[in-house]
């Protein structure tokens, strides 16, 4: 990978070195911080590295509900495969970005030798360790996509779990990372084939000889491993997520995880009371630590 120089092959394709071409996928809907944020980040690049505005330059977007997201991307990363372009920056249209975030992409990704990079981003998912809410609501966690590979032992279940403690802005390699805000090699549009985010099933993945079925950007990653290439997300690169006027980001997070230790360690006190109490009750002395 080269950032820099004259025009180079890769796998039978010529490209512009440090050249890319964004791609989005939207339901006709944008959100302001990610409307911005676009602006800001072609007004950045018309005046630093004409990395996406230049002769030849342009964008894709395709319009998908939920269930063609997957389609949709692989079609836009097929259609970056007819440009010169040597980089495809995929973010979602519910995402906010620095307008620098696509030159810090590149030189990470070459910096550090990877050939899919993704920015610090998070998702909202259904929190299943909490007892449901009433009324219908549902409780909900952030969760950084950064994700390790894990079979779980008894069972065989298998897949990708969030790395909750992650290395702060810093680079770090993956197994997988979400499709959110991701910078994207051509030799890997050319690797993975055509469809590269069609869901992937493992036919005993859910454990118990259970099928699972896993999301568009998390197969992509597969067929990416498979392909011989790395993944990293530099955590330096910050996003932030609009999920209906809440935002999610590195700092929504930290709050999160702090409110979850100070809940652990309320539910920790309460038990070691309880116990207090019973050996109270007997007219004994409790041990050591239950006191």
């Amino acid at each position: 990978m080269s950032e820099q120089g004259e025009r180079v092959n890769a796998i039978g394709f010529e490209y512009e070195p440090g050249s890319v071409i964004p791609a989005i996928v939207d339901g006709n809907e944008w959100a302001a911080c990610f409307g911005l944020s676009w602006a800001d980040m072609l007004l950045h690049d018309q005046v630093t590295d004409n990395r996406i505005i230049r002769p030849g330059g342009q964008y894709f977007r395709r319009v998908a509900g939920t269930m063609g997201v997957a389609q949709a991307r692989s079609q836009n990363l097929a259609s970056f495969l007819d440009t010169d372009a040597e980089w495809c920056f995929m973010v979602d249209t519910d995402m906010g970005f620095a307008a620098d975030t696509v030159d810090r992409l590149v030189s990470s990704a070459v910096a550090n030798n990877v050939q899919v990079l993704g920015a610090l981003c998070f998702a909202q998912k259904q929190d299943k360790d909490m007892a449901p809410a009433p009324f219908y609501g549902q409780r909900l966690r952030i969760q950084p996509t950064l994700y390790h590979y894990t079979v779980v032992p008894g069972t065989g279940e298998r897949g990708f779990a969030p790395i909750a403690k992650y290395r702060r802005g810093a680079f770090q390699q993956v197994a997988a990372t979400g499709a959110a805000c991701i910078l994207i090699h051509r030799d890997v549009a050319v690797a993975v084939g055509p469809d590269p985010f069609a869901p992937i099933t493992d036919p005993d993945g859910g454990g118990n000889g259970t099928p699972r079925t896993y999301s568009e950007d998390l197969s992509f990653c597969m067929r990416v491993h498979a392909a011989g290439m790395d993944i990293g997300v530099d955590t330096s690169i910050q996003t932030t997520h609009y999920k209906g006027g809440i935002y999610l980001d590195e700092t929504a997070y930290a709050m999160q995880q702090e409110t979850l230790i100070q809940a652990k360690g309320h539910e920790i006190a309460a038990v070691v009371q309880r116990r207090a109490r019973h050996y109270e009750a007997a007219g004994l002395i409790a041990p050591e630590g239950i006191r």
